[in-house]
């Protein structure tokens, strides 16, 4: 049985109706202490579709080298960036304001890849990162991030398969190629936004299977229940914020809810402060066959979805978001 969300501790003296889980237990306790966070995260999940984590461990240092990289990055002349520009075929590098209806520069990376993987699949995902060669100190802070973040996410996938009483490395085995991407969001600041600008990334759910958000210093994340009820995630200190993806709730029968999230202004102000946040999309291999484990289907319970094939997934549902992007255009 799930633990029910009530039942959670929160220790963070900030209120929140998302549950903050302690993650050191998992990490350095016995089969007992293990089931219990498992048990914690998959009700989470569940319930909320997401929840803050607590001793993840990636290193506090590091993170904090990695938003002050990203500060530098995104303070370099427009032109300069524009050197790394994002493609329709190739999602990695830099994307300016103006681009898209996200009030936000961006830029996105992944793991960095061997030439003759390059052939091998045809997906905007799959293309070799994009770097400034006069920025090292950035790639290298970059690909450490990564790197932590690709190996904490496999500890709570592991708790996420203890939990549904799977085998403990079935979704590790399938997130070993680290076909992550990761998205660093900067949010100028401004001395006045209309009303219809104070929402800074529309309402969305992410594709992948799992996202770990990084808030620094300025709020604005909120997420919305499944009963339609929008809820801002505040921040607190040495947590991360821990997303279910569409993949996610694929995998498992509809029984894991995929967070809908957007983030916004989070009150009126005269002087609207820049904001940054970094989000890591774990993501399965592209030959993963994402098809639901019977240890997630109830007494007479059918899977709702056919197996896929991650890449398939992912061709899909790219199609469907351009097809609603012209039909929004029309």
């Amino acid at each position: 049985m799930m633990t029910p969300i009530n039942e959670l501790t929160k220790k963070s003296i900030i209120s929140t109706p998302i549950p903050v889980i302690d993650f050191h237990l998992f990490l350095v306790g016995d089969r007992v202490a293990k089931e219990l966070i498992a048990h914690q995260i998959a009700s989470a999940l569940q319930e909320m579709g997401c929840f803050y984590l607590k001793n993840h461990d990636v290193p506090t240092t590091l993170i904090a080298q990695a938003f002050a990289q990203a500060k530098s990055f995104f303070a370099l002349p427009l032109e300069e960036k524009k050197q790394i520009a994002l493609t329709e075929k190739c999602h990695r590098g830099y994307i300016p304001m103006g681009m898209s209806s996200i009030l936000s520069e961006q830029f996105y990376f992944g793991r960095e890849m061997n030439p003759e993987e390059l052939d091998q699949l045809d997906h905007p995902f799959h293309q070799p990162n994009q770097w400034l060669q006069s920025q090292p100190e950035f790639q290298e802070a970059m690909l450490q991030f990564f790197a932590a973040c690709h190996a904490s996410t496999l500890k709570v996938l592991e708790a996420l398969a203890i939990a549904l009483k799977l085998p403990k490395s079935y979704f590790t085995e399938l997130h070993s190629e680290q076909n992550h991407a990761v998205g660093l969001h900067h949010y100028p600041g401004a001395s006045q936004l209309s009303q219809a600008q104070n929402i800074r990334l529309g309402e969305h759910t992410d594709g992948n299977t799992i996202t770990y958000v990084f808030q620094h210093e300025v709020e604005g994340l909120e997420i919305c229940t499944k009963t339609g009820e929008r809820v801002p995630v505040p921040l607190i200190p040495d947590t991360v914020v821990v997303m279910a993806g569409e993949i996610l709730q694929r995998w498992t029968n509809d029984k894991v809810y995929a967070t809908k999230h957007q983030v916004a202004i989070p009150f009126a102000s005269q002087s609207i402060q820049p904001r940054y946040s970094f989000a890591f999309f774990a993501s399965p291999n592209n030959d993963a066959k994402i098809a639901c484990p019977e240890s997630c289907l109830g007494a007479n319970e059918t899977a709702k979805y056919t197996p896929i094939l991650t890449s398939e997934f992912y061709t899909q549902r790219n199609n469907k978001n351009k097809s609603i992007l012209i039909s929004s255009e029309k």
